[in-house]
């Protein structure tokens, strides 16, 4: 096998070799913030079709995102990328929608191995949270990066899974908040880059209350006639009458629902608290 990450532990190559002799259909990958999740992610769905297996990769994260644009969950397959809107890059804010988008998608992947990332979230509610996730996926096997307790506590929850540990990623490195935070701005950025601005029939946005507001830069999800998730848009304005002014890459054709996430964007697509106005627009 042609070496995908030259720097890589030997014990990723020799996982690697192992998961796709044995053929389990679905790993998922946990460790601690900045363990090497990603990086063995990649390198595990890159070294798969060299060793005869069709790879997806389904990524939990809804902050740190190896595909796709934050406050969702996302897969990448033969069919390309697809998502499922989760409107917050807080994990635990987004738990239903977090959950659900993580057992639609992974049902959906189109490949005969399924490498699932989730994020370093593992103390307090986010053990929980990955007790719902696994049970959401419920992986063939279990990829632990590290000795970190928390994943070994993780290992612990769930004896009847197979589990594998892993050194962690050489090239590992600590982000600080502001790192985290300002991918998580750029990837917002490149996202919309793509977009346009569109004008929506308000009609079709399900507001949890009936008097909500509308905050200025306030994330949506936009969803088909199927009810899946199309892609993000970012509220800009109200139109004439009833109308919404929506930035986004999404065909405006295609939108029959609007889903309002929990956060706004802020005119550099840094994260803004919402916040509750009787209109809407960027003012």
């Amino acid at each position: 096998m042609a070496d995908p990450l030259p720097h890589a532990p030997p014990e990723w190559a020799e996982a690697a070799e192992h998961i796709c002799r044995h053929a389990p259909a679905r790993v998922l990958v946990i460790g601690a913030r900045d363990a090497g999740k990603s990086t063995f992610c990649r390198f595990l769905a890159d070294a798969a079709p060299q060793l005869g297996r069709s790879a997806a990769l389904l990524d939990t994260d809804v902050g740190q995102k190896t595909i796709g644009p934050p406050a969702s969950v996302t897969l990448q397959d033969r069919h390309g990328m697809r998502l499922a809107f989760v409107g917050t890059t807080d994990p635990v804010l987004g738990w239903r929608r977090l959950v659900e988008g993580t057992h639609r998608l992974a049902h959906e992947a189109d490949a005969d191995l399924l490498v699932v990332n989730t994020s370093g979230l593992l103390g307090g509610p986010g053990r929980s949270l990955k007790a719902a996730k696994i049970d959401a996926v419920r992986p063939d096997l279990l990829i632990a990066l590290g000795d970190d307790p928390a994943v070994r506590s993780v290992l612990v929850d769930h004896p009847h899974y197979l589990a594998l540990r892993l050194p962690l990623s050489p090239e590992a490195r600590r982000k600080t908040y502001g790192e985290r935070r300002g991918a998580r701005r750029e990837a917002f950025r490149a996202y919309f880059a793509q977009g346009s601005v569109l004008t929506i029939d308000g009609e079709m946005l399900a507001r949890p209350e009936p008097d909500a507001a509308l905050s200025p830069g306030l994330l949506v999800g936009l969803a088909g006639r199927d009810g899946k998730d199309l892609g993000l848009g970012l509220l800009t304005g109200c139109g004439d009458g009833p109308k919404l002014a929506v930035l986004s890459p999404v065909a405006e054709a295609e939108i029959c629902r609007i889903t309002q996430g929990f956060l706004c964007l802020d005119r550099t697509f840094s994260e803004a608290k919402p916040q509750g106005t009787s209109g809407c627009g960027m003012g």
